[in-house]
């Protein structure tokens, strides 16, 4: 087995999971014996309808269990069937493998559960449906034994429920303080528990003798990588329970109920093709099924409302991002529109392209809408003269790409320049642009739409001719081109300054951040606060525990400041074990609420982690510091904060010291 950060060694991994859970592996309750031996017959053991029926007849509430199902309405026998080998001979022996290793895994891992954030029905009923889908998907795509396939899908997750059970900090726990970390749970997992649930569960299975697939798929199902499977072979299987993994969160039924999908590896689809197989056959076949092994188990499924609703939730989340279109070539620019380009800086480049517009051929106003990719919409940045449109209120204006008609339509399909006319179909657009005539030229780089340019003339002006939309559609080329390196270049300025391991903003940027905020509150007079958060004792977690468990310590603390920040402020990691936190437009009152609720939620976060970090309770020490921009500078502003920071070290640390600057009248008495 291989794991990320650290534990591609073997006894890395078994060392880290030994360090996650209360006991050792080889203490922990071990796997029904029956569902074991159920797992290891071969495909030719199978043959042996004596065999099988016998080794559930050793388990008599098995047996009993057994037969209930199979006398179910779901297989619907006329008359009931009384001996587990009278139903082997009807079902096959693969349905009644099926049902004995649900019983026993049921047993076993969600009827003994507790009450938590980590609701194991749910988490059960994605285990079901990962396993019919997996022998599904394996059944079309031709896999010799589908039946294993159902055992690894049914066993996926089995490390959340093992960390749940015998971990040192539950999974409920971890769920409840990384509910707003923004990061992939698998990430939080390793930050939290040192180790993920696939090498745990892997590792289990290994212990437990589960057959080598099962324990191959535990361990790999969330790769990035299908080449780290050992064959061709392997990699189908593992990315079959992948695939099944996430048809399942997309149907709004994951093991946990969040919106952040599993990960899928690039070449899964390589590996399980979708033409290959009918998704909506297979769904319709899982769900009578899953919905039958609830009735049997007298559990209390989502209603399809609830599952709707998930899906609902789900779909959100997929459109968070977007798919770049592939179209047609640029044509190329006269050279005199090239010169506002030079910048980088949309706010420069876009009025200067649309000023010269303006003056060269006479346009009465101009709007510039970009693509918002996440919201599916065009939304007003920029208008020429500034008071065109009403500029107001038309820079606040939203068209979704999704409600568009007429011959708006025909632009962006088109990719073409298009008179935008009176009529029933363009009248929405016209009166929300404020104009009876307008025309569209859509602002293209390498045909990805990057948005579109509206023109208007003053009233009594001629109507546009199409050699003048021509000519400004190949200025829109240029300011294509401009505004797709602008995101480039903003893309990896803003990679470039953050900081690898917390993935908060780094020095550098802290300090254009500082420089900018000083500038707005100076001519503003708004108050800032500025605030050093320091962890408390770091130097222990390293020596006792090490540098890897000292990252996740850093990664939590990143964790709990971006949880608890609002969009307009700031947070970055100053360097070492001190953060920085910027809260514009506060005051003293708000902004010590705002470091208590820092230093209380790293503080709860440190008691969950005492059982991973015994006698080193997680801390944080916080100054903070009010600035109103006059006077001073940022580095005097930081300065004050630190010597705050100080104090509360020296006054016995996990405390917050204020330090108002210019002798602020809301100051409030030390934490």
């Amino acid at each position: 087995m291989t794991g990320p950060q650290g534990l591609d060694d073997p006894r890395d991994t078994a060392a880290a999971v030994r360090a996650a859970l209360r006991d050792d592996v080889e203490d922990l309750p071990p796997a029904p014996a029956a569902a074991v031996k159920l797992l290891r017959l071969t495909r030719e053991e199978d043959g042996d309808v004596s065999t099988i029926a016998h080794l559930i007849e050793t388990e008599p509430a098995l047996a009993a269990k057994v037969l209930k199902i199979v006398n179910s309405a779901f297989y619907g026998f006329p008359r009931n069937i009384q001996s587990i080998h009278r139903a082997v001979t009807l079902l096959g022996l693969s349905a009644v493998r099926q049902a004995a290793v649900q019983v026993l895994f049921f047993d076993s891992m969600v009827r003994r559960g507790g009450k938590g954030a980590f609701d194991r029905l749910f988490f059960w009923q994605h285990s079901l449906l990962v396993a019919i889908l997996s022998r599904g998907l394996g059944e079309r795509l031709g896999h010799p034994d589908p039946d294993s396939l159902y055992a690894a899908g049914l066993l996926h997750d089995l490390g959340k429920a093992i960390l749940e059970s015998q971990g040192r900090i539950r999974y409920s726990d971890f769920l409840t303080a990384s509910a707003n970390s923004g990061n992939p749970t698998i990430e939080d997992e390793r930050t939290f528990f040192g180790v993920s649930h696939d090498l745990v569960g892997a590792l289990v299975c290994e212990r437990w003798g589960l057959p080598e697939m099962v324990c191959r798929v535990q361990a790999l199902h969330h790769t990035s990588d299908l080449s780290q499977a050992p064959s061709q072979e392997a990699a189908r299987e593992v990315a079959i329970v992948a695939m099944a993994d996430f048809i399942a969160w997309t149907q709004g039924i994951g093991s946990i109920d969040n919106l952040s999908g599993p990960p899928l590896a690039s070449d899964v689809l390589d590996q399980v093709p979708l033409d290959q197989i009918d998704l909506s056959t297979l769904l319709e076949a899982a769900d009578a099924e899953i919905t039958e092994i609830g009735r049997f188990y007298g559990l209390e499924f989502p209603t399809s409302m609830q599952l709707r609703a998930r899906m609902v939730g789900t779909a959100i989340s997929l459109r968070r991002t977007s798919t770049p279109e592939s179209g047609r070539a640029r044509s190329e620019p006269r050279a005199s529109y090239t010169l506002p380009h030079h910048s980088l800086d949309p706010d420069e480049f876009i009025p200067s392209t649309l000023e010269a517009l303006r003056d060269e051929f006479g346009i009465g106003s101009l709007l510039m809408m970009q693509v918002e990719p996440r919201r599916r919409s065009l939304v007003a940045t920029h208008t020429w003269p500034e008071t065109a449109f009403g500029a107001s209120a038309r820079l606040r204006l939203e068209l979704p790409v999704d409600t568009l008609s007429g011959d708006m339509v025909r632009c962006l399909r088109e990719r073409r320049p298009t008179l935008i006319g009176a009529s029933v179909e363009n009248d929405v657009v016209l009166a929300a642009l404020g104009a009876t005539v307008a025309a569209a030229v859509p602002v293209l780089n390498n045909g990805r739409l990057l948005g579109v340019l509206w023109l208007a003339n003053d009233p009594g002006a001629p109507p546009f001719e199409v050699g003048l939309l021509l000519e400004v559609q190949r200025v829109a080329g240029e300011l294509g081109i401009a505004l797709d390196r602008s995101r480039v270049f903003a893309l990896e300025r803003a990679r470039a300054e953050i900081d690898a391991l917390t993935r908060l903003s780094n020095r550098a940027a802290i300090d254009r951040f500082l420089d900018q905020v000083f500038r707005q509150s100076a001519e503003s007079g708004l108050r800032f606060a500025v605030g050093l958060v320091d962890v408390d004792r770091f130097k222990d977690f390293n020596d006792t525990f090490g540098h890897l468990a000292g990252d996740d310590v850093l990664r939590i603390v990143a964790d709990s400041l971006r949880g608890m920040t609002r969009p307009s402020d700031f947070i970055g990691r100053y360097g070492g074990e001190e953060f920085l936190f910027v809260l514009v437009d506060c005051d003293g009152p708000g902004a010590l609420s705002y470091a208590e609720r820092i230093r209380a939620g790293i503080e709860r976060r440190g008691q969950l982690l005492l059982e991973r970090f015994p006698g080193h309770p997680l801390t944080a020490s916080i100054g903070v510091a009010l600035c109103d921009g006059r006077g001073g500078d940022p580095a005097q502003v930081v300065g004050a904060a630190d010597r705050a920071l100080y104090r509360a070290k020296a006054e016995g640390r996990n405390r917050i010291v204020p330090a108002w600057m210019r002798g602020d009248s809301s100051s409030v008495a030390p934490a």
